[in-house]
């Protein structure tokens, strides 16, 4: 079988990881004893399907049996479909999405319900249009004693080749029929129920919120079902061939019928597919085919590691442990200590949480696994990508691809190994010592800790099981991957495999720095040269801390005339001296600076202070605010976000200022476009979202869901709190297109691209470095802020002014090493 094939017959695969076709193919299955290939949760299903099936029949019966007139959207819906069949596909979905979830929201469940019985209605099409073709798949697939999960991934193939039309349920009738099967399986089988989210096991659902959850009873069942139920959609895995290229709008990636075609923008409008259509997206194309034509593999050697300490199942380094949390114990006195007995529930039920997100992890680390056997012996695979609204690249594989946690990505090396060259052995120890945490220092520096620390790191590859230094590392499973390479570098042949990593130094305030020329925030995030790299967080904290202490140092008295709810002067000057004996550090500044170019406020900048001392506070930090720690951290948050802008002024004015954009155009219902220094057109157009109720019936008992429905008016409170996140990330795409664009033009294939960290092989860096630093010169030498507007229709708008620029030398970007390091 050639690679082509292989790869067709992967993407068959893929698409058919759902649920049987019809009841009696079940039924046939389990006679023919296969039922090893199927989950536990089967169980369920056969118990099931019958009385369920019943139930549907009977309530289309009663439907069709009334007066003539208009009939239940539900009914007519389903009416002439196998049963049986329908019953199967609603406890498969149900219980299926069940099976990952405490609770399920009531509308969101029945969709999927509604879309499952569709595609059996579309199938059932297929075979009355396409008989005898139908006929001779179906029998092929029998003779090569296929399951009846490949049977309708092949059956899906087939209908794509001969074009079968089919036009799309309206969304309230799908919601209409889901919200009755939902009904009726809970009424029929007893496995499910609907409640309130007051009233749910999921403390995170509003409590007006109607969720549909697992009864207690059938709780072990689902739990037991959960690690191999399988999906109703697509699965995307990893490719053995070079994607297919992006030259359009859609058809990229994958290659075969299987696969419905995938669009170059996830979830795009159609207002803006038309002005892609009209852009010039060379770049675009260029730079996302080169990301996914780079060949990757398993690295054997990383995964023979983690394969032994998941069978040990610890829960060290990320993994998931085999192990629950066990319930605590109850008081001796719980019936009749109403206070001990209420705590212990509280406490019982959040171990409970725990224990449910772990199983939830275990079967997210069991799936992750199961894509690495597959793929484990591939001399190259790949990761097709696509865009988001902003022009963000993301790999379409789900668990396993370049872009996930450190578990993920100290599986994966380039597939094409390199020679190290002139400096890549220095780039390789840089990389080697950040994956440490040691990355606050200079590249010097960096390079001397690795040195010094040889022994270590030989030892590390030569017995990564009985000598655990590397699993200190703040990347620990990329470290491990680093010390391999490094213990390796000096034996003959040797080639070097892993991506070395370039990280932005808060990316976002570089951006926002760079279009305003602001000489403070760049020189704060690394667009300027220094000796070490400058830790915006800590400066940040310092500024801060120096307000501290000149409140701290300033008289004050009590004044009566104050206490209204603000804190007086005298409040000040006593907590200002708490936290200057308390102390900051830059964890406790570094999420409110982070998320500032992404929306962020002063009410998350205070919850992430909080978070950060009570952080503090439990690791053993004393503090002598009392019952004032409340009061006394919000002043505090006050006073870092007062902080944050002293030291990223200009940040702050372009966030304004977009926003005040945002809001005068949604005043006049227009959304928001630009285009990028890529060529790529972002689009923004956030509606208003009302709500309508559709009533339906559960044991005699009148709920009512509300069905969501998109407005024809802009929300501009929205439109104007994501414009900055949005805008931000659109230019940090332009930046990474620019720069795989260039390097891919020098000859450069293998690339390791996550948004604002970039990477290639060590005798690469240099380039890499090279070319992040013009790319980004040239994409700020105009007026970005200006060029936002050019698209929008500002007629009859109050547009401010743009913030004016700074005295901030680009060119400076050029010389600065820690800009991208």
């Amino acid at each position: 079988m050639t690679p082509y094939e292989r790869q067709i017959q992967l993407e068959i695969t893929m698409a058919g990881l759902g649920s049987e076709r019809f009841r009696v193919r079940y039924e046939k299955n389990m006679d023919q004893n296969r039922a090893s290939q199927t989950d536990s949760g089967l169980v369920l299903v056969k118990r099931a399907i019958t009385p369920l099936a019943e139930a549907i029949e009977a309530f289309v019966d009663s439907v069709y049996s009334g007066r003539p007139g208009p009939k239940a959207v539900a009914a007519k819906l389903i009416k002439g479909m196998n049963y049986g069949a329908v019953s199967l596909i609603v406890t498969r979905v149900i219980l299926n999405r069940l099976m990952s979830k405490k609770a399920v929201g009531y509308t969101t469940l029945a969709r999927l319900v509604a879309v499952g019985i569709e595609d059996e209605a579309r199938f059932c099409k297929f075979e009355t249009e396409h008989r005898d073709q139908f006929r001779l798949v179906e029998d092929r697939l029998s003779k090569d004693g296929a399951t009846e999960a490949h049977k309708r991934t092949v059956l899906a193939y087939a209908m794509g080749k001969y074009n079968v039309p089919w036009d799309r349920w309206a969304s309230t009738d799908r919601l209409h029929l889901g919200f009755k099967m939902i009904e009726l399986f809970c009424d029929t089988t007893a496995l499910a129920e609907i409640l309130t989210g007051a009233d749910s096991a999921d403390k995170d659902v509003r409590v007006d919120q109607y969720v549909v959850q697992i009864t207690e009873k059938a709780a072990k069942w689902v739990e037991a079902a959960a690690l191999k139920g399988e999906e109703l959609a697509q699965f995307f895995m990893p490719m053995i061939i070079q994607p297919k290229p992006w030259a359009g709008l859609s058809g990229g990636g994958y290659f075969s019928n299987a696969i419905r075609p995938l669009p170059l923008v996830k979830r795009s409008r159609q207002e803006h597919r038309r002005l892609l259509e009209g852009a010039d997206l060379s770049v675009i194309y260029d730079g996302l085919n080169a990301i996914q034509s780079t060949a990757w593999q398993i690295n054997p050697e990383v995964l023979s590691v983690m394969r032994h300490l998941m069978s040990v199942g610890s829960g060290e380094v990320g993994l998931v442990s085999l192990d629950d949390i066990p319930l605590p114990d109850k008081p001796f006195d719980i019936d009749t200590n109403l206070e001990a007995a209420k705590k212990w529930r509280w406490e019982a039920r959040d171990v409970h949480n725990e224990n449910y997100a772990l199983k939830l992890a275990r079967k997210g680390q069991n799936d992750l696994m199961e894509v690495v056997n597959r793929f484990e012996h591939e001399p190259r695979i790949y990761f097709p990508h696509n865009l988001d609204f902003r022009g963000r690249a993301y790999p379409i594989p789900s668990l396993l691809h370049p872009q996930g946690t450190d578990v993920v990505k100290g599986l994966l090396r380039f597939s094409e190994g390199l020679p190290l060259g002139d400096d890549g052995e220095r780039w390789l120890a840089i990389h080697g010592a950040n994956c440490f945490g040691v990355d606050k220092v200079s590249f010097d520096d960096r390079v001397a800790w690795v040195e010094d620390h040889e022994v270590l790191i030989a030892e590390v590859a030569r017995d990564p099981l009985g000598f655990k230094w590397w699993t200190k590392a703040d990347s620990p499973w990329c470290f491990l991957s680093f010390c391999f390479e490094w213990a390796n570098r000096h034996t003959e042949g040797f080639v070097s495999h892993i991506p070395v990593a370039l990280d932005g130094s808060c990316n976002g305030l570089q951006h926002f720095s760079a279009m305003l020329r602001d000489s403070i925030g760049g020189v704060a995030v690394n667009l300027t040269d220094s000796e070490k790299p400058q830790d915006i967080y800590q400066r940040v904290a310092d500024v801060a801390m120096a307000k501290l202490r000149l409140i701290a140092c300033t008289d004050a008295v009590v004044d009566e005339m104050q206490k209204d709810g603000k804190p007086t002067p005298f409040d000040r000057q006593r907590w200002a001296e708490g936290w200057v004996h308390f102390g900051l550090n830059r964890k406790t500044t570094k999420r409110p600076v982070m998320v500032l170019p992404y929306g962020g406020t002063p009410r998350s900048c205070l919850k992430y202070v909080q978070e950060a001392v009570a952080e503090r506070i439990k690791d053993g930090q004393e503090h002598n605010f009392g019952d004032e720690l409340g009061k006394a951290t919000g002043f505090l948050s006050t006073l870092i976000w007062e902080s944050i802008g002293d030291v990223v002024v200009a940040a702050r004015d372009a966030m304004a200022w977009l926003q005040g954009v945002a809001r005068e155009l949604s005043k006049h219902n227009r959304p928001l476009m630009w285009e990028t220094p890529s060529g790529f057109i972002a689009y923004q157009d956030i509606r208003e979202v009302s709500s309508r109720r559709i009533d339906t019936k559960l044991n005699g008992k009148l709920i009512r869901p509300r069905l969501p429905e998109e407005a024809d008016t802009i929300n501009s409170s929205k439109q104007a709190t994501s414009i900055s996140p949005n805008f931000v990330h659109s230019l940090d795409a332009a930046a990474l297109f620019r720069t795989v664009y260039a390097l891919f033009r020098q000859g450069i294939t293998s690339f390791a691209m996550i948004h604002d960290s970039y990477g290639t092989h060590a005798c690469h860096a240099t380039k890499l470095s090279n070319a992040l630093r013009s790319e980004f010169v040239e994409m700020y030498r105009g007026d970005v802020l200006t060029a936002f507007l050019s698209l929008l229709d500002t007629d009859d708008t109050d547009i401010k002014p743009r913030p004016p620029m700074g005295t901030l030398d680009l060119q400076e970007v050029l010389k600065a090493k820690y800009f991208f390091a």
